[in-house]
């Protein structure tokens, strides 16, 4: 960082050292107010020069310490079907700023269904449009903040889609990738359509994110079906980095 704050230092030194050099040549043919006019001149670009110069050090020093825009402190998420083809997703995330404006983020999500859903968000500014991706990964929209989080700075995230699933291919189940450390994960699955007699159980899986061989999902664990408030929870805490987990149901 010592480095890069010297080299750029040292440029806008440069830079308003020949700038200043080149007012001085017209002090002698104009007035006083003139001169005292461009001396401030020169003294703001100066300043301003000196500012960005540390602005760019610390910014680059940030993004070499942590190469994400923010951190995932944790994430709760609701995935609730209305009947068995209307469902309501709603995600929450608690993040903190890794950069010294962060203005808006990618919200990431996969819907199997056939119908695009209907995204909106209840805490940022969305304009619903879903920006597809050319392979099979993730799809995205982007969730502005109304007031830009600063270095640091946490905030909860929101996302919330409507989905339609009428053609009935939607497949039953929640992915969570997890690329860095987080605290909590959240998962609750309401089929509100359900009878009072269904009580299977759901299966928790994970599989390796990067993998020199393909890889099917694993299941290290089970969740019994609330046959009260007809759901399912599961509540992930510190899990291991480099895994998709996922919440697998009986549609």
């Amino acid at each position: 960082m010592k480095e890069r704050f010297k080299e750029a230092l040292l440029f806008w030194l440069a830079v308003t050292s020949g700038i200043s050099s080149i007012v001085s040549l017209f002090f002698v043919i104009i007035s006083d107010n003139a001169k005292v006019t461009i001396a401030l001149l020169a003294i703001i670009i100066f300043l301003v020069a000196l500012l960005l110069s540390i602005w760019y050090a610390i910014n680059k020093y940030i993004h070499k310490d942590y190469d994400r825009d923010y951190q995932k402190l944790s994430f709760f998420t609701r995935y609730e079907y209305l009947d068995k083809s209307h469902i309501i997703y709603d995600g929450y995330r608690l993040i903190q700023s890794k950069r010294f404006f962060l203005s808006s983020i990618k919200w990431k999500f996969k819907w199997t269904g056939n119908l695009l859903p209907k995204v909106s968000s209840a805490l940022q500014n969305c304009d619903g449009k879903i920006i597809k991706n050319s392979t099979n990964d993730y799809d995205h929209v982007i969730l502005k903040f109304k007031r830009a989080l600063l270095y640091n700075e946490s905030a909860v995230v929101h996302f919330h889609a409507e989905m339609d699933d009428a053609e009935g291919v939607a497949q039953p189940h929640l992915d969570l990738k997890v690329e860095e450390p987080i605290s909590v994960v959240n998962f609750r699955v309401i089929l509100a359509y359900k009878d009072n007699n269904f009580s299977e159980h759901a299966t928790f899986k994970r599989k390796l994110i990067n993998s020199d061989t393909p890889t099917d999902y694993e299941v290290i664990g089970s969740v019994n079906f609330n046959t009260n408030s007809k759901s399912y929870e599961y509540i992930l805490t510190n899990p291991e980095v480099g895994y998709f987990y996922r919440i697998e149901w009986e549609k």
